[in-house]
Formats: C-alpha cells, sequence, structure tokens
C-alpha cells in the first residue's frame, strides 16, 4: 500500500520514532493512554495498561510526520 501525505500529496515513507532508554539502549517508541504515575523501580508505572506501537510515515518532499498508534499483541 502506498501511502500519500495529507499536506502534499506526495509519497510517505514508513519509519519509527527512537527512544532512548536505560544505558542508552535504543527502542521505538509506544504510546500509552493516561496521565503518567510515577514508580519508584522504573520511573512509570505501566500496571494494567496497553502498550501501542507507534509507526510514523514521513512525506519524501515536503517532511510532514503522521504517526499511528497500533496496539501490540
Amino acid at each position: 500500500m502506498i501511502y500519500q501525505c495529507s499536506k502534499c500529496n506526495s509519497k510517505m515513507e514508513e519509519g519509527f520514532l527512537l527512544e532512548k532508554g536505560d544505558a542508552g539502549v535504543l527502542s521505538p517508541g509506544n504510546w500509552v493512554g493516561g496521565k503518567p504515575e510515577k514508580s519508584l523501580l522504573h520511573g512509570v508505572s505501566l500496571k494494567g495498561r496497553a502498550l501501542y506501537e507507534i509507526t510514523t510515515f514521513r512525506c519524501t518532499s515536503c517532511g510532514y510526520l503522521e504517526s499511528y498508534a497500533l496496539r501490540q499483541q
């Protein structure tokens, strides 16, 4: 499937936003609903929350970014 930019109608390419975690570990971003709750061990508690992997498309012409959160299985 080919995605088109909603701003200039050029081709969009699929990618992801990179996050830098503990000890410099790099990983794709995730989306979590609700306000963050502090956790002593992990910084933020994710208990009982669904994680959504973020897929981002970038326009090859104007650089516009469009992101989607897809439920992780």
